[in-house]
């Protein structure tokens, strides 16, 4: 029987997430000679689900963004049809493709150690990740032109919007955990086991593990985007870190001159340490605030996720639902998991 690849593992988190840390443009600096300049859906290294048809390929497509779904069809043989009567039908979101959301299944498998140096499972998947991750390669996008910049605005205008996110949830969500069991299942890796590799696939305990780990980090996330929604002041104090961050640059380069020009630089010396303080004391209150909402949650994380709402809300507050949206999507992910989970240690 084909093993159906669906395609809609953890699509939330990369809607909330990757589509938006990744998206970071007003920090990106001008000059992309390092990134990627055609901005084009990758080549199909990524398995797309064996029941998208042979007539179906995924091939590029500069149309205009719009959020109706394309359907994909399953291939029939004949042996096909005489186990299943009914071609099994497949929606794909035209801009936000198969191949993105098998790229997160590849993510989150290739960031499980089934064993760390403690002897636990472990997870090294974040916010900060899916964002360095997906900053290499604009992976199963759909977008026109070729200014990155640009596309990742357009992705991000598209995607991060409360109808949107609730749309595509519903596209991938229904097999969404039935994905990462299967190809944790059949699919060979490298995962780490205490200080070695070992190329295999997953137990259904490890499986379970797996998916307890990454609903924790998921509910975690859901926690901090509902509170930004309730309380944009947490988003704002990411503002006023940012702006302290400059004061540090600003300081920092005057002192640099005074010590090329040969001239007394203690007064600047006082003005650099001063910043300094006043950063860090933010960035300090940062963290406070936030691990009140989300306790055991890493501080770098958390300090992250501020920054990334504050970039998201800056200028349209009306993106304030799109956290709320989010949220609530998000618990319903890690309750996915969890469910999922229990299946698996029976």
């Amino acid at each position: 029987m084909t093993r159906q690849r669906t395609a809609a593992i953890l699509v939330a988190c990369a809607l909330v997430l990757a589509l938006g840390s990744y998206f970071l443009i007003t920090s990106q600096p001008k000059d992309h000679s390092s990134l990627r300049q055609d901005v084009v859906p990758p080549e199909q290294t990524a398995t797309p689900p064996a029941w998208v048809g042979q007539e179906q390929e995924a091939k590029p497509d500069y149309s205009s963004a719009d959020a109706e779904p394309q359907t994909a069809k399953a291939a029939e043989t004949t042996e096909d049809k005489k186990k299943a009567p009914a071609v099994i039908e497949v929606k794909e979101d035209k801009v936000i493709t198969f191949v993105f959301v098998d790229s997160l299944v590849g993510y989150i498998l290739d960031n499980f150690a089934i064993k760390d140096k403690y002897g636990r499972p472990a997870t090294q998947a974040s916010a900060k990740g899916l964002n360095v991750y997906f900053g290499q390669e604009m992976a199963g996008f759909k977008v026109k032109g070729n200014d990155v910049a640009s596309a990742r605005q357009t992705i991000l205008n598209y995607a991060f919007t409360p109808i949107k996110i609730d749309l595509l949830y519903k596209l991938y969500a229904p097999l969404l955990v039935e994905q990462l069991v299967d190809s944790a299942t059949n699919d060979e890796r490298e995962y780490r086991v205490g200080s070695l590799r070992e190329k295999r696939t997953l137990e259904n305990a490890e499986i379970s593990a797996m998916l307890r780990l990454n609903a924790v980090r998921i509910s975690q996330t859901a926690a901090i985007f509902k509170a930004v929604a309730s309380d944009p002041v947490l988003a704002s104090m990411a503002g006023q870190y940012l702006q302290a961050a400059k004061s540090v640059d600003r300081a920092n380069a005057r002192l640099q001159t005074a010590i090329a020009d040969e001239i007394k630089t203690t007064d600047e010396g006082k003005r650099l340490k001063q910043a300094i303080m006043q950063r860090e004391q933010i960035k300090t209150e940062i963290v406070k605030k936030m691990q009140e909402i989300c306790p055991g949650c890493e501080p770098k994380e958390l300090f992250y996720l501020a920054r990334w709402s504050y970039r998201r809300i800056l200028g349209n507050e009306e993106k304030l639902a799109s956290f709320d949206s989010a949220s609530t999507i998000l618990d319903d992910l890690a309750k996915r998991f969890q469910t999922k989970a229990a299946e698996l240690d029976k």
